[in-house]
């Protein structure tokens, strides 16, 4: 994947320039594609879709996009006013009769953005909120190197000042976060395409239960805490191997040490206390503080609260169980905003641990 000077994409005649001249160019985006062929868009866009998700995404990703999408649900950013048809003009409205009659397209697996056009060689997606109308406009070219490319132009037009100030702000991550696991996604999509994917996937079912009442007391029972704040369980039913041991499931959702996501929700937003280094005391920085059979608990804490992750694995599913004590009124103010969060992302993080134990 490279960042493209921005001639790239102005320098080609591409339908797109047609419709969005009263846009501005935010980056251009390639990714190599190997073996592609001058006739493979629609097959890179059928490889897209199919591995479309959050839960293909890396985990920092993930929080990123939730924590944006929370953020515009508490302050109106995304309302159906701000939107397409609302507040802005869809592009649609602008196409010439030959693009008008061509085949709208699927959203490749890029929602909440929609579909404006879709040829054998480039298509459009927009979306519209109340900060900015932006347009992505995926293409397929000849690679320097040879073969194909696939690429990824970003046009906006802010919404005023504030929304200049959102572009200016969200930039840093865009481009250092966001935009490279996209191209990391689409790059294994490729190479994946036409091989099944593996039961137990994004499209496993997770079920949860949030809330002491609706957790069951034998599980309440394995938490170290004098008394529960806040506790939820998410389950996943997976075909992974039977034999993995809680610990097992454990490294294979968090890793050893703390990975950069990790540090960033635990030690950056909540403050815990997580130790350094590997150790076989320590899942990701966590103490292993008790285990039973087909369990194993982790603890650790901050100056206003103090948590235990509990792992279980039984035959056919495996559970994550988050369990906090607010110690500070800080607590009650920060947990309940970032609950939302987390329980966004659970469910993408037990189905990336079956991935990862069933490639070990």
């Amino acid at each position: 994947m490279t960042r493209l000077p921005d001639a790239f994409h102005t320098d080609h005649p591409w339908r797109i320039h047609e419709l969005t001249r009263d846009f501005e160019l935010e980056d251009v985006w390639a990714v190599r594609m190997p073996g592609a062929g001058p006739d493979d868009f629609p097959t890179m866009l059928a490889a897209m879709q199919a591995s479309a998700g959050p839960a293909r995404e890396p985990l920092l990703s993930r929080f990123l996009f939730a924590v944006r999408w929370k953020l515009g649900a508490l302050f109106g950013w995304d309302r159906p006013k701000a939107g397409t048809g609302a507040r802005v003009q869809p592009l649609r409205d602008r196409l010439p009769s030959d693009l008008g009659d061509a085949p709208r397209g699927s959203d490749a697996g890029l929602s909440p953005l929609t579909s404006v056009y879709e040829l054998d060689n480039e298509c459009a997606l927009e979306l519209a909120t109340k900060t900015v109308h932006a347009v992505l406009h995926l293409a397929w070219a000849p690679a320097a190197s040879g073969g194909h490319e696939l690429r990824m132009a970003v046009l906006v037009k802010p919404n005023g000042l504030f929304g200049r100030l959102y572009m200016a702000a969200i930039t840093p991550f865009r481009r250092l976060i966001v935009f490279p696991a996209f191209m990391r996604q689409w790059e294994h999509a490729w190479r994946d395409r036409g091989r099944p994917g593996p039961e137990g996937g994004s499209a496993a079912t997770v079920d949860s239960a949030v809330g002491l009442h609706n957790i069951p007391a034998s599980i309440r029972a394995l938490s170290s805490l004098s008394h529960i704040d806040y506790v939820d369980v998410f389950t996943l039913r997976t075909d992974a191997d039977a034999g993995t041991t809680p610990e097992q499931w454990a490294r294979a959702m968090f890793g050893d040490v703390p990975s950069v996501a990790e540090q960033l929700i635990w030690r950056g937003l909540l403050g815990l206390r997580l130790s350094r280094g590997r150790s076989p005391e320590t899942v990701a920085g966590w103490r292993i503080t008790e285990r039973g059979e087909d369990w194993i608990r982790l603890e650790t804490a901050s100056w206003f609260l103090t948590g235990n992750l509990l792992v279980q694995a039984t035959e056919g599913r495996v559970s994550l169980g988050t369990f906090l004590r607010y110690d500070r009124r800080l607590g009650h103010g920060v947990w309940p905003v970032l609950s939302a969060v987390h329980r966004r992302l659970t469910p993408g993080l037990l189905r990336d641990a079956a991935s990862n134990v069933r490639a070990a």
